[in-house]
């Protein structure tokens, strides 16, 4: 027998939004609202600590996969990168076999950053065995695009209706290079002639990819992304019509590429976003075509140091491209920064995804965060943001006259920098980089691999002076802290700071902790006492931690007896106040708190140890 639900808030009148405040204003004590609780995003948007219905913003469609297979609602695609053809072969053979669903072969001729495919022959041996139209292949070629396409295309032939994704995209290679072998301008109309040739044999194959991830991996925000995202969906489409296309075959025949990072929120936002941007593009072409979207695990959140994190990263970023919509997923295997996965880290990028879906079952809601209101204000908000951006490098004469005058390099290097002083300052914390850094963390495996031993001679150059830009070059966030500790790694002994502490443990546990941290960001382990027992020979660096009082009746002291005994460079952990002068006088040469850039004081203390070291 079913019993009526019992509404159990019914007695409850619904708090305002006066009542909440008030509680608010209670707590901060007279704090500013807006600088303790609300967030401001690198593009300067707005996100408040509470949402409620009169915030939420106009829902998009619901349900962005409207076929998709509720155990299986996107594309688990497998990148392979391995310099030799033969093991990128077994490796997606593997994957196909083990839960993968469709293939990225990424090709680099010189085999640094993928398979060393320099023509038909190679390509062949990378996908012998491959069902090609069961299994989607999906090709990264950068400038040897039409080449690559010409090559599957070939290898196809057989099956005509195979959901192949030739990915065309020169203007991504050119923005991350800097540089085309010839005119930008002659690479995409290459591009779009190649598209245009193999359109009709090709019926189900998607001929161009309009990525805005060159924009995130060199550091840009949301919007730069989707507004560049866009620039190049409207250039490859009229590319395309020049050719031959329709506007309305043009549009169906793209794809977007955006980047998926461990910001899951955020990175939902986005991909929703890209729909309205697309759904706009089109209605102001005169044409009606879905939104496919293609996204890609950021590298830039990568770290080298302590990899294991990189699987909650690659988790979380998973995640959001599945609840955000995207149609085909990729999942960087957890060890890239290090070298050439091995087949323990291909499993894990593999299974990440099958758990999302087979186990969370991500695919069983329509649109899980529609109705939201906080995401559908930051979608909302984003989608503007970003047709601004893409409006503005319209302006600019379109994205390849964008790139060229420096406009869009500008614009992101802004943020860029922005984005590195708040890692700088632990502002924007990395988890087992700048917090929580794991000194006695085991080596991960990677697989070393001479390229040169594979690389094939490929000719891109098209007649023409060579194009040139400022180059939006990739980034990772960790490596000013992997910088620091491969620093580290070279002083011998192993460097030590001394951490002074005065009075007992209530009064140093709090800046102890905080400076152990800090100092271990850097590769330089802490060893823990009073200030009588001090010795420069083993840490010749020392930090003062205890409590404002007793800074107030003992840090001079100890300072000046840590400075007799020999010590290098004395910091204290805190903010010194109405005492800065007073304790710089004694013999302190700076302070550790909150805010403070890390990666400098890290400098000067690895700076200190290697003198000490005569290094």
């Amino acid at each position: 027998m079913r019993h009526p639900a019992t509404p159990l808030a019914q007695e409850f009148s619904p708090p305002t939004r006066e009542q909440w405040m008030a509680l608010v204003d209670k707590t901060l004590k007279g704090a500013p609202f807006d600088k303790r609780l609300v967030a401001k995003t690198y593009d300067g948007l707005t996100v408040q600590p509470l949402y409620t219905a009169d915030d939420g913003a106009p829902a998009l469609a619901a349900r962005p996969r409207p076929h998709a297979d509720p155990a299986r609602p996107w594309d688990l695609r497998t990148v392979v990168d391995h310099a030799d053809p033969a093991r990128a072969n077994a490796d997606l053979l593997k994957d196909l076999q083990n839960g993968a669903a469709s293939v990225l072969v990424r090709i680099d001729p010189t085999g640094v950053d993928g398979v060393a495919v320099g023509g038909q022959d190679e390509l062949a041996r990378v996908l012998s065995g491959v069902l090609l139209d069961l299994a989607p292949v999906a090709l990264d070629a950068g400038l040897m695009g039409p080449q690559a396409a010409n090559a599957l295309a070939v290898l196809a032939k057989g099956a005509p209706e195979a959901p192949l994704a030739f990915h065309l995209d020169p203007l991504s290679a050119f923005a991350e290079a800097g540089a085309s072998a010839g005119p930008i301008e002659s690479h995409v109309v290459s591009a779009a002639q190649t598209a245009a040739r193999h359109a009709p044999a090709y019926p189900k194959a998607s001929l161009f990819l309009a990525s805005g991830r060159a924009a995130h991996e060199a550091g840009g925000s949301e919007a730069q992304e989707l507004g560049f995202m866009a620039a190049a969906a409207l250039a490859y489409a009229k590319a395309m019509t020049r050719a031959g296309l329709s506007m309305q075959a043009a549009f169906e025949r793209m794809v977007l590429g955006l980047s998926a990072d461990a910001e899951y929120f955020t990175t939902v936002a986005k991909l929703r976003a890209a729909r309205a941007i697309w759904a706009r593009l089109t209605a102001a072409c005169e044409v009606e075509a879905t939104a496919r979207i293609e996204a890609r695990s950021s590298r830039r959140m990568l770290s080298k140091l302590d990899p294991w994190v990189n699987l909650l990263r690659l988790t979380a970023a998973g995640f959001g491209a599945g609840v955000g919509g995207a149609d085909a997923v990729v999942l960087e295997p957890f060890t890239r920064p290090l070298g050439r996965a091995t087949e323990f880290a291909r499993r894990q990028a593999r299974n990440t995804q099958l758990v999302l879906m087979e186990e969370a079952a991500l695919g069983r809601v329509a649109d899980p965060a529609g109705g939201a209101w906080f995401l559908e204000r930051l979608t909302d908000d984003l989608a503007r943001a970003g047709w601004a951006v893409f409006q503005e490098i319209e302006r600019q004469g379109g994205v390849v006259a964008a790139l060229e005058s420096g406009f869009i390099a500008e614009e992101i290097a802004k943020v860029r920098a922005a984005r590195e002083a708040d890692v700088a300052k632990r502002k924007t914390g990395l988890i087992g980089t700048s917090e929580f850094p794991n000194l006695g963390e085991a080596s991960v495996a990677s697989e070393e691999v001479d390229p040169a031993a594979f690389a094939k001679p490929a000719d891109v150059r098209l007649p023409g002076p060579d194009g040139r830009c400022p180059a939006l070059a990739p980034v990772r966030l960790s490596e000013p802290f992997e910088a620091l500790r491969d620093r580290a790694l070279k002083l011998e002994p192993k460097p030590q700071v001394f951490i002074a502490t005065l009075g007992g443990a209530s009064d140093y546990t709090a800046r102890l902790g905080f400076s152990r941290n800090l100092f271990a960001a850097g590769g330089v382990a802490a060893v823990v006492g009073a200030p009588d027992a001090y010795d420069a020979a083993t840490a010749p660096i020392a930090v003062i931690a205890s409590s404002d009082e007793r800074y107030a009746a003992e840090a001079g002291a100890a300072a000046a007896e840590l400075q007799r005994k020999g010590a290098k460079r004395v910091f204290l952990a805190g903010r010194p106040g109405d005492l800065e002068a007073e304790l710089k006088s004694a013999g302190v040469d700076d302070f550790l708190f909150a805010g403070g850039d890390i990666t400098a004081v890290l400098d000067a203390a690895l700076s200190a140890l290697e003198h000490a070291r005569g290094n």
